[in-house]
């Protein structure tokens, strides 16, 4: 098997090499690109080929897609994102093929043997999710009930939303909390993810509502909300770095 490696970022690629070559001893790594115009030069050239493609989503040249509508239409494409709130979402709603960082070794070895035996996303996938991505309409309001009456929560009204033995909370930027009849899971597909991440379990939150970050024990990270001081939203040392791409974008 011959892989084709996009990562901008050296840890992350030689750690992605590593993982290849323990998982598919056999495969062939036939370039590591950092770029964009790296990968648009890679295909130009007509002897360059490779049977999958494992790539970021975030470049330094912008998103991969990019670089990749360059590629032969039916080579495969393994997405690996630490959480990209362009296109994970997409990928929800057009079920394509994704890794989540920091790479799981099994993970990646089911992902391989997935493009070994059955069809997995092409480039020409890519087009269609381009083509789809504008398409896609994300909730705008909570439709609430309380007591013998309903009220309207805007989106743009929500802090954060929790979970807490069972339950799902909506808590406003007005101090107001509102019971959820729905997952966290479900909600996150429903949302926006420009504007709102999961950033744990245990919470989905407003980049508007984001008043700092702060460090906390062993590489993890404390996400302090306007208006909720005593509300400690811990963010795991993996999902540091995408927190913070994100409340930077």
């Amino acid at each position: 098997m011959r892989i084709l490696i996009i990562e901008d970022e050296q840890n992350n690629a030689e750690r992605l090499v590593r993982l290849v070559k323990d998982v598919r001893p056999d495969a062939e790594i036939v370039a590591v690109l950092a770029s964009n115009a790296e990968v648009e030069d890679f295909f130009r050239q007509a002897d360059n080929t490779a049977d999958v493609i494992l790539s970021d989503i975030r470049l330094g040249d912008g998103l991969s897609f990019v670089g990749l509508k360059s590629a032969p239409q039916s080579l495969p494409v393994i997405f690996t994102t630490a959480y990209d709130q362009y296109a994970l979402q997409a990928f929800k709603y057009n079920g394509l093929d994704y890794l989540l960082k920091p790479i799981d070794a099994e993970e990646l070895r089911q992902a391989l043997d997935k493009v070994v035996v059955e069809h997995t996303t092409t480039t020409e996938d890519i087009r269609q999710l381009l083509a789809s991505v504008g398409s896609i309409r994300y909730r705008e309001r909570f439709l609430i009930a309380f007591r013998d009456t309903f009220h309207v929560v805007s989106v743009g009204e929500m802090n954060h939303v929790g979970i807490s033995d069972g339950i799902v909370r909506l808590y406003t930027t007005g101090g107001k909390s509102h019971l959820l009849n729905m997952t966290l899971d479900e909600l996150e597909k429903q949302l926006d993810p420009e504007r709102f991440m999961r950033v744990n379990r245990q919470y989905i939150v407003s980049a508007a509502a984001v008043e700092k970050l702060s460090a906390h024990f062993l590489g993890k990270m404390r996400v302090h909300l306007k208006g909720y001081p005593d509300t400690e939203v811990i963010v795991s040392r993996e999902k540091v770095s995408a927190v913070k791409r994100w409340l930077d974008f």
